[in-house]
């Protein structure tokens, strides 16, 4: 057995083939049974520290198949700069039964290509898109072990922990951020043992370390252009506008004018990257009134930033101050909100804030009022509100379950309100038809009734009713409309879960406040809680997340077409009441297709099928 010093060629620590490896297969062996008493001195010292950091993650070694998944963060950037390249190694692959792979910063595979046959042999060993390869998970590996010694590393044959990889070297360079020298993503090439064997290891170095400076180069002149053009943008637009407000920012920069600066609060700008991204993805312009600090609003104006005419580069950012409402005086006609009347309602948002003046409004004129919002924006805990500020008890009937015993009568409502109680009604959207219509010849013959409905949307069938309840429309936002709260939300949901974490990490929180809700506050109080339940520190960080949840924040981004796409899926689903075959007759698409489409979505951390609760 021959030990090769370390040093930056990585050269074949073990000559000798089957031999060595059943040395090193014996010498795992040993130190899985007594790490202590075990010498690793003749490995390599990259694959000792590799092998008792694996150890230390309780990384057992075996054959079986690699199956953790999720879903791959490498930037649009860096998947261009890498294609070239990607090309020019799959043509080498198919000479050496090879295969070349590119993961995200946290060793998830993104792209893996090569040869007919070494792919087939690797899709039966992990998934080839989504495997996760990291050092924690499946132990020593080039890929995971290149992201925990932040270099090039070379692992062979057996001195892989995994069985499954033992058949094979692999080769691993991390490519960095040309400008920060963060691991943008990590460049691998997979060759058979038996191939590699046969070629000096240096060489096999040497060509994936090119490549990978082949796609820092690149990555470089695109940022050189992309930030061009948003430091050219940023100055046009002070320029025009003078002391105003001007933010230009992208994924990775921030350039902000003396008048932003002093609008705005280090905790904003969580809330301007996620608009900024909604620029991005949609783009078009978008024009928000946000409250920021804890009374300001300002009205913002965000438009995409392009490079060479075609591909977007950023966002430019319009910021000014909306001008003040005017304040009735006391005794005045109008009556204004009591914000008191409705603690439960976390969040200080000018849409919010409409919501609950017309919520307001309603109480103090003594007047039915019916809510209108997504599933999860909260509308059962208004109507509640709304209800207890008409009368001192309340009476809750569900329009989507029966009581026991069957379906509510009219006359049970009836009774209710006749006894000096508020009436909520939620889903009167779920309503039959023969109930709807009771409930409608009722309402004509009641001044004033103190009834709230809530529902998902106002259609045809119902304004027969909502005619008859000549009540006060109250529209909760969906949270997408009002992501400036998100933060105060995530700290009240902290502070009433059982966790010991006391704060979000930055991190964590420029996630929640940029992710996809789709089932709005009561998604995003389950994933808050969930992880605070999991937590072991202080500061709930991303790590905390379930599974799930961590999908669903690292979701891929849409195109305009995608996300079009999407919401109509999300309508046919609830239309059809989740009955898939019902959806893909309404969308007009075979059930084959509409299957592949949600199977597709999914996998991408998006959320379809949403029950139509509060």
């Amino acid at each position: 057995m021959t030990h090769v010093p370390e040093g930056p060629s990585l050269a074949l620590p073990w000559r000798v083939g089957t031999t060595a490896n059943a040395e090193v297969i014996a010498l795992r062996e040993r130190f899985l049974a007594d790490p202590a008493a075990t010498d690793l001195s003749e490995l390599r010292p990259v694959i000792a520290r590799s092998w008792q950091r694996s150890l230390a993650c309780r990384v057992r070694p075996g054959p079986f198949v690699l199956d953790e998944v999720a879903e791959p963060q490498v930037d649009e950037q860096l998947l261009l700069c890498a294609e070239p390249v990607l090309t020019e190694l799959e043509r080498l692959c198919a000479d050496t039964q090879g295969s070349v792979c590119l993961t995200d910063a946290q060793g998830t595979l993104a792209v893996f290509r090569g040869e007919v046959g070494a792919m087939r042999l690797a899709e039966r060993v992990f998934p080839t898109i989504g495997g996760r390869m990291s050092e924690d998970l499946i132990g020593t590996n080039s890929d995971g072990t290149a992201l925990e010694e932040g270099t090039a590393v070379q692992v062979w044959g057996a001195e892989h922990f995994s069985e499954a990889l033992q058949g094979s070297c692999c080769t691993s360079v991390p490519i960095r951020d040309p400008l920060r020298r963060s691991v943008r993503g990590v460049l691998s090439l997979m060759l058979p043992e038996a191939v590699a064997r046969q070629v000096d290891p240096r060489s096999i170095l040497l060509t994936v370390q090119g490549a990978a400076a082949e796609v820092t180069r690149a990555l470089a002149a695109r940022l050189a252009a992309r930030e061009q053009a948003l430091m050219a943008e940023y100055l046009r637009e002070v320029r025009k506008r003078g002391a105003e407000a001007v933010v230009v920012m992208d994924d990775r920069t921030t350039i902000a004018s003396r008048g932003a600066l002093n609008l705005l609060e280090q905790s904003d700008y969580a809330v301007l990257a996620a608009y900024s991204r909604e620029t991005e993805r949609l783009d078009q312009v978008v024009e928000r009134d946000l409250t920021i600090g804890s009374d300001r609003v300002i009205k913002l104006h965000a438009r995409p930033v392009r490079v060479d005419g075609d591909s977007t580069a950023g966002t430019v950012m319009r910021l000014r101050r909306a001008e003040p409402r005017p304040v009735l005086p006391r005794g005045a006609a109008g009556p204004a909100p009591h914000r008191a009347a409705f603690e439960g309602m976390i969040g200080d948002s000018l849409a919010l804030r409409r919501a609950l003046e017309a919520a307001g409004t309603a109480c103090a004129r003594r007047n039915p009022a019916y809510v209108v919002g997504e599933p999860g924006t909260g509308k059962g805990l208004l109507a509640d509100a709304i209800a207890a500020g008409l009368a001192e008890r309340t009476a809750v009937f569900d329009c989507r379950w029966p009581e026991p015993g069957g379906r509510f009568r009219i006359d049970e409502i009836d009774a209710e309100l006749a006894s000096g109680a508020a009436v909520v009604l939620r889903h009167a959207d779920a309503c039959d038809e023969r109930v709807r219509e009771q409930l409608t010849d009722l309402l004509h013959v009641l001044e004033q009734p103190r009834i709230v409905l809530t529902m998902r949307e106002v259609n045809d069938a119902l304004l027969p009713l909502i005619g008859a309840l000549r009540g006060v429309e109250v529209s909760m936002p969906a949270l997408r409309m009002r992501r400036e709260d998100i933060p105060a939300l995530v700290t009240h949901f902290l502070a009433g879960s059982e966790g010991i974490a006391a704060r979000v990490s930055p991190r964590l929180l420029d996630a929640l406040v940029a992710a996809d809700w789709p089932g709005n506050v009561r998604q995003l109080r389950d994933a808050v809680e969930t992880a605070a339940s999991r937590s072991v520190a202080s500061e709930l960080r991303v790590d905390d997340l379930a599974e799930v949840h961590r999908r669903r924040l690292s979701r891929s981004r849409l195109t305009r077409l995608e996300e079009a796409e999407l919401h109509q899926i999300r309508e046919a689903l609830i239309e059809a009441g989740g009955n898939r075959l019902r959806a893909a007759a309404i969308l007009g698409i075979g059930r084959s297709t509409l299957y592949r489409k949600i199977d597709a979505y999914t996998g991408r951390g998006f959320e379809l099928e949403l029950q139509p609760n509060e």
